[in-house]
């Protein structure tokens, strides 16, 4: 019986020295990646974690709209874009705030609309800076926390954003607003995620293993063609926009905040519509019926553009009344599969052609406001 007892004791003994030597290891290993992590996966700020300093190369097998092979750096800033000047006072500082439309995280560093909107500034302003610090899925929400946590301690002279489609019927911060967000959830196992390093290690290697899989689906692209046609009754329709009011006034408040924000800071905040590949009309490319083509169950293109401009008219309303510059993409931006890989994300082509026609609305405003930037100017630079 005693041995027996010995043998049957052995797996227990051996059970428990593997438990104290992964948590002797696990401790050590906290320890360590607190005094010095060399993975920069994140930003320890308030709420906001950036991704510091970081290369990513994304392969892309999957859609033949974008570029098989995709870089996509973060500067010490966590933004995309240069580093902040050493001589940051004497240059015209603009900083793009908006969700994935904005960060456009499949598209190279240098084919953003972001990065070609800085390079083309440069032909009628000198010293122009300009980053992108749109991060995939944000909502206003994750916006009021990115101008609060980095952007306004940096004094910018521009901040843009670009926003609506993340907010629509948006009553709360999103999955993807709490994800880049210290304290964004408040149940026990992302607490312990987000306040130990070797979890967020895991976490991040995890991720980042998947994104270079490019097997996000929210990123997909979308097939135009004439076999998913459906019209909604006007009574569907109706009834879809009217309960967008009490998500209309919520999201005007929240606009308002990043607004009143800028200006407190003494940065000019600049709005930009939401543009969306449907609506009225047939893409040219395809002859597809961008009004009636089903996106989802209870959702044609029509009502999808229906909504989403009750969204822009908010900005353009806000716009007005606070007397800043509003920049309708929305409107200017043309509704072409050449231009969209899916609903609201850009091609290659579509970040240049966004570039091209935010140059010619925001140019003139920045050579009125910061007259002393404009090429012909014969003062000098700040």
């Amino acid at each position: 019986m005693k041995g027996k007892k010995m043998i049957a004791s052995k797996p227990v003994r051996i059970l428990l020295y593997w438990i104290y030597l992964l948590v002797i290891v696990f401790i050590l290993l906290e320890i360590i990646l607190r005094l010095y992590n060399p993975f920069h996966l994140r930003l320890k700020g308030d709420k906001i974690i950036l991704p510091v300093n970081r290369h990513q190369t994304i392969t892309n097998d999957i859609n033949p709209k974008l570029d098989s092979i995709i870089t996509n750096d973060r500067n010490g800033l966590g933004f995309r874009g240069p580093g902040w000047p050493v001589d940051g006072k004497k240059h015209l500082s603009i900083i793009t705030i908006g969700g994935s439309t904005t960060e456009c995280r499949f598209l190279d560093d240098q084919r953003t609309w972001s990065f070609l909107l800085g390079q083309k500034l440069a032909d009628s302003l000198n010293n122009v800076w300009l980053n992108n610090a749109g991060m995939d899925g944000h909502s206003t929400y994750g916006h009021l926390i990115m101008l609060n946590d980095h952007v306004k301690k940096l004094r910018p002279s521009v901040v843009l954003f670009l926003t609506g489609i993340n907010d629509v019927e948006t009553s709360q911060p999103s999955f993807h607003d709490n994800l880049n967000t210290r304290g964004g959830w408040s149940d026990f196992k992302h607490y312990v995620f987000e306040n130990s390093e070797v979890l967020n290690l895991l976490l991040n290697l995890s991720r980042g293993w998947r994104t270079q899989k490019f097997n996000n689906p929210s990123h997909h692209m979308v097939v135009l063609n004439n076999d998913k046609l459906v019209e909604l009754p006007d009574s569907v329709i109706n009834k879809r926009l009217k309960e967008q009011e009490p998500y209309l006034t919520a999201y005007r408040s929240r606009l308002l905040q990043l607004v009143d924000t800028c200006r407190a800071n003494n940065i000019l905040p600049v709005l930009i519509t939401q543009p969306n590949q449907f609506g009225a009309g047939k893409d040219t490319l395809t002859g597809a019926d961008l009004e009636l083509f089903s996106l989802e169950p209870g959702l044609n293109g029509k009502l999808l553009w229906t909504m989403l401009e009750q969204y822009n008219e908010v900005v353009r309303v806000l716009g007005r009344e606070k007397q800043i510059p509003v920049l309708d993409l929305a409107h200017l931006m043309p509704k072409n599969s050449l231009y969209f890989y899916d609903a609201s994300h850009f091609t290659n082509a579509g970040a240049e052609k966004v570039a091209t026609l935010l140059t010619a609305e925001l140019a003139p405003i920045l050579e009125k406001q910061f007259p002393a930037y404009r090429k012909t100017a014969s003062q000098p630079l700040p």
